[in-house]
């Protein structure tokens, strides 16, 4: 089993997406059944959608009260329906929301059975809200420990595994994105692609320079985004840790033993360094001007170059831009 969550500022939004068909599969049944947990209007999930706003709205401070969960089984397990309900109950137990209000509702458009969980965070007697928070352990454990009792495929996850199991590997997870579009239409997930094209070149990189120019070379570019990477080709994303197995931002940085680096700072350091390297060599007039114009560039975009060379490198190369300006004002 795999579950889902996220948290939502709507009760009437969850609810109408659970009960709207899909637009390609109008002619499949969308709601095989409905239960309530300490809801009154336990038949109709837009009255109780309402319920459970008006409780949310004794606890002012709760802008996102509303917890959307889907449980989904592998194929082969066909739960029964109180097995399914058994899951959702175990779960929300272990979420210390089994007092609070929640509607079960089980779709029946997909070729796997899956349940959907919509839940208040607002205890409907306290007003107390249950903390917003990331309950993936909690949630995980549950699965686990459900799977093996019920006698359902066991789906270790990387949260939490049974004695015997192993936590699976991060690049064999697609995003639910990649797998819809791997199961309806037959497209190769983006992170599979950057990972045939370039897991041999993460692996090889001795540095953030050295990783930007390979990925360069597939037309990829590494950015951050949250607390980790990315690699994009300007269109799609893949999180560095679904290509390579040692690709996390934390494991680069110690085994380039730098800190994150971006391309366009590599690129930057890359020609600060060249500058100090062709002052020691002889200098034709056309290189000493080509010298200068890259001098004042960098001299420019960083506002600081003269902290980045040494102080001899740097009183040359600015000598040099005098004397280039001052034939240039007289006109020679």
């Amino acid at each position: 089993m795999i579950c889902r969550s996220r948290f939502v500022h709507s009760f009437r939004g969850v609810a109408r997406y659970l009960e709207t068909p899909k637009s390609h599969r109008e002619d499949q049944v969308r709601v095989a059944w409905i239960e309530a947990r300490n809801v009154v209007s336990d038949d109709n999930l837009s009255v109780a959608s309402r319920e459970m706003t008006l409780v949310a709205a004794g606890s002012l401070r709760v802008k996102r009260p509303c917890l959307h969960l889907s449980v989904s089984w592998a194929p082969e397990d066909n739960p029964s329906r109180a097995q399914m309900t058994e899951v959702s109950d175990r779960i929300l137990a272990s979420l210390k929301l089994n007092e609070h209000q929640a509607m079960l509702v089980a779709h029946g458009d997909e070729h796997y059975a899956h349940l959907h969980v919509m839940a208040n965070r607002v205890h409907p007697i306290t007003r107390i809200p249950r903390r917003q928070t990331f309950f993936y352990r909690e949630i995980q454990e549950t699965l686990r420990k459900t799977e093996r009792e019920m006698n359902f495929r066991e789906t270790p996850g990387h949260q939490y595994q049974l004695p015997g199991q192993s936590a699976p590997d991060p690049r064999e997870s697609l995003s639910k994105r990649a797998l819809k579009a791997t199961q309806s239409r037959g497209e190769i997930p983006f992170q599979l692609l950057v990972r045939d094209a370039a897991e041999a070149d993460f692996d090889a990189a001795q540095s953030w320079k050295d990783l930007h120019t390979r990925l360069e070379g597939h037309g990829l570019k590494l950015i951050p985004r949250g607390t980790g990477l990315v690699v994009t080709d300007g269109h799609e994303y893949a999180k560095c840790s679904s290509v390579a197995r040692d690709a996390s931002l934390r494991k680069l940085e110690a085994r380039f033993n730098a800190p994150w680096s971006s391309a366009e700072k590599c690129s930057l350091d890359h020609s600060i360094q060249r500058l100090g390297q062709v002052m020691s060599k002889d200098l034709t007039a056309s290189s000493k001007r080509t010298l200068v114009k890259e001098f004042i560039r960098l001299d420019a975009q960083t506002g600081g170059l003269k902290t980045r060379l040494t102080r001899a490198v740097y009183d040359s190369l600015r000598t040099l831009a005098n004397d280039e300006q001052q034939r240039r004002d007289l006109g020679r």
